[in-house]
């Protein structure tokens, strides 16, 4: 390992290699337990595949208008991957996870933020190291753990946070207010006295969830099957549509929805939803969902109608624990989180924002004394369903 002491000559090491990092990356973490300065002059790399930015809120430290610079530096498609540790009160870490095009790891980890005074003035101990493919994969796996508690740092997250109050009086080092800022979005979900009088609910949805485990494995192969096809006239679209219904919807009852799909369903274009949901099942854990926002986005441009009735109800149920079905009762607890998607948000944006605050709600439920009967974002989601129907009844 290699010491970066600050201030000494190391100083300009240690920004080279904030600079490598971005320029030359094909993976990139950053992680900074708060965030005052951003320096736009050096652009993420447009090798880069796999990235991710989280920052910390503690005691209000971090500053809005440094956000905003990198809210505006990154390249629209990643601004989605710039993460604010919403649950945490406590993330401190300052540390830099990357992969280089030769295959080889890095990590740079200590003391400095990511500020001018960080690389010049202040009084900073740093190490860089190369790290060992294993290493690195259980840093990435502790990254993608951190991200569950995180929700997407836009616009309408730095309208609800409050920055600690800066104060200078004649003769005093410059002192920030010591109160931490609330969370800024409402991630509130039933209680838990509420859950337990929906036992036959949940138990209900998670037999329908246990029928589509029984059927993951053939009905991936028939999407493959689909994915893969060259040719697609209508007639064969019209026998895959028919085959979804026995696998899916037909008999043993795993489909969560309600009728209604089927009429509007029934012409949608079957390959092209078959090709995004299997670059989807395909992808590595850590770029999933900047493939599901992808994705979702060219079903979109396509127009293929079933992108919220089948293409989220399959990313549900292949994978509860981190997409839920776009329906009604998720837009109704979303529009209450008081979260607002930038203007001119795609449609692949607003569903990537919404699981993450889908996440962080049911992370933050489970972490709660007694714990929460609610293990995933299938099971939830019968939850949501059962309030809005209460509410109405």
């Amino acid at each position: 390992m290699d010491l970066l002491l600050v201030p000494h000559s190391s100083g300009s090491n240690l920004q080279a290699l904030y600079h490598r990092a971005l320029q030359s990356s094909e993976e990139l973490y950053i992680l900074s337990a708060y965030l005052t300065e951003w320096d736009t002059s050096v652009k993420l790399g447009r090798q880069c595949k796999s990235f991710a930015f989280i920052v910390g809120k503690d005691f209000g430290i971090t500053r809005k208008v440094a956000c905003e610079k990198v809210i505006n530096w990154l390249p629209k498609a990643r601004r989605a991957q710039f993460l604010v540790a919403e649950l945490f009160d406590g993330f401190h870490p300052k540390a830099m996870f990357w992969r280089e095009p030769d295959g080889s790891f890095h990590a740079l980890v200590g003391s400095s933020n990511l500020s001018k005074a960080a690389f010049a003035t202040n009084h900073e101990v740093n190490g860089y190291s190369k790290l060992s493919g294993d290493t690195f994969a259980s840093a990435r796996a502790w990254i993608l753990e951190i991200r569950k508690s995180c929700v997407i740092l836009n616009q309408s997250w730095l309208d609800g946070y409050r920055e600690a109050v800066q104060r200078r009086k004649p003769g005093t080092s410059n002192k920030r207010s010591q109160q931490a800022p609330n969370r800024v979005f409402n991630l509130r979900l039933p209680p838990r006295n509420a859950i337990s009088l929906q036992g036959s609910w949940l138990d209900f949805r998670r037999s329908q969830m246990l029928v589509f485990e029984q059927n993951k494995k053939e009905l991936q192969t028939h999407f493959k099957t689909a994915s893969r096809a060259r040719q697609w006239p209508d007639e064969r679209n019209e026998a895959f549509y028919y085959e979804l219904r026995r696998l899916w919807d037909f008999g043993d009852g795993s489909r969560f929805q309600a009728n209604g799909w089927e009429r509007q369903g029934k012409n949608s274009d079957f390959r092209e939803l078959s090709r995004s949901l299997i670059r989807v099942i395909e992808a590595d854990a850590q770029d999933r969902d900047e493939v599901v926002m992808t994705e979702i986005d060219r079903l979109t441009t396509l127009k293929v109608s079933t992108r919220k009735s089948v293409f989220t109800e399959m990313l549900c149920q292949f994978f509860p624990d981190a997409y839920h079905l776009d329906n009604e009762p998720v837009s109704a607890w979303l529009r209450a989180t008081g979260c607002k998607s930038p203007h001119g948000a795609s449609a692949g944006y607003k569903y990537l924002e919404a699981a993450y605050l889908l996440r962080a709600a049911l992370s933050n439920a489970r972490n709660t004394k007694g714990g929460y009967p609610v293990e995933n974002l299938g099971v939830r989601d019968s939850v949501i369903w059962h309030e809005m129907w209460r509410s109405r009844a």
